[in-house]
């Protein structure tokens, strides 16, 4: 292997696919701010929030980048300090993460009415995003990557934990459409063996890229091979969020037998004891156009 092969390296194919998956979601961004939507303020303002978050953390690993690759380039001492995107990079997974398994638990109370559920979820989630900005914040203090080996043990129980959360979310979502499925009809059931899918996808990925860095900080100390999972990990959980509202209306016309796409619903009214489909409306309330929620009612008419 070259010189820099398990350093820069590991840190150059992070940055590319960090920027390929933030052109993902800024995709997403543009899709929701141009949609039929009329979310509420406090929606409107979480999305404006994850596209600044995410807009400055690639504008920061761009810069890393610029910093070894192009500054640093005849200087080989540089791949010893750890540059501050790195600890910024921790800081941002960590509120990404939250924000994300907050956003989950939300869903999970509208679909089972569980309190206690929700708020567990939501406990392990401020746990982690807590041990997560802590380490960021000793990661910003101790720049050199000799001392950084003191934060292993705290940096392996916080992913540890972070990946429980990931798993434990696609777990619930999966068992309770699993449970509807039987009690709906056929093209239903379909669509539901779509949800769960997309459930376990939605948590499968991010526990990859958390155990990626777990095992990367575990097994290759003395590489940089962490960056190839932690500096995109953020984006995942941004886009499992944002495709959840941008995607809507794709999955009700799914229903409605106009459409073939795949998509979460954010409310969802479980069937009667009878079998036949009572409700399905896949926003809530609060969340959706006007048009979409007077469409979604019309359909549920037909189907009863």
């Amino acid at each position: 292997m070259g010189q820099f092969d398990q350093t820069l390296g590991y840190t150059l194919m992070g940055v590319l696919i960090n920027t390929y998956l933030t052109g993902v979601i800024m995709s997403q961004f543009f899709t929701y701010w141009t949609s039929k939507y009329q979310d509420p303020l406090g929606m409107r303002s979480l999305v404006a929030f994850l596209f600044i978050v995410n807009a400055t953390q690639a504008a920061a690993v761009i810069y890393m980048s610029w910093f070894y690759f192009v500054t640093n380039f005849t200087n080989p001492d540089a791949v010893a300090s750890a540059l501050w995107p790195y600890s910024f990079t921790a800081l941002t997974m960590s509120i990404l993460a939250l924000v994300n398994h907050t956003f989950q638990s939300w869903r999970i109370y509208r679909f089972t009415d569980s309190k206690i559920l929700a708020a567990f979820l939501l406990v392990i989630s401020l746990a982690n995003c807590g041990i997560g900005v802590t380490v960021a914040i000793e990661m910003w203090i101790f720049s050199q990557i000799s001392k950084l080996a003191a934060l292993e043990p705290i940096i392996e129980g916080n992913l540890a934990l972070q990946c429980a959360t990931d798993a434990i979310i696609a777990i619930v979502m999966t068992v309770m459409f699993s449970r509807w499925r039987s009690n709906f009809f056929a093209d239903t059931d379909k669509l539901l063996n779509r949800l769960i899918r997309t459930a376990l996808q939605s948590g499968f990925f991010p526990a990859v890229f958390g155990l990626g860095i777990l095992l990367s900080t575990r097994f290759s100390r003395g590489t940089y091979m962490v960056s190839l999972f932690s500096l995109p990990i953020g984006r995942i959980y941004t886009h499992t969020i944002m495709d959840q509202l941008v995607t809507r209306e794709e999955l009700r016309g799914m229903l409605s037998g106009r459409g073939d796409h795949l998509s979460f619903p954010t409310s969802i009214v479980a069937p009667s004891g009878t079998g036949r489909i009572e409700a399905i409306v896949m926003n809530t309330s609060a969340t959706a156009s006007k048009e979409v929620r007077n469409d979604s009612f019309h359909d549920v008419s037909k189907e009863s």
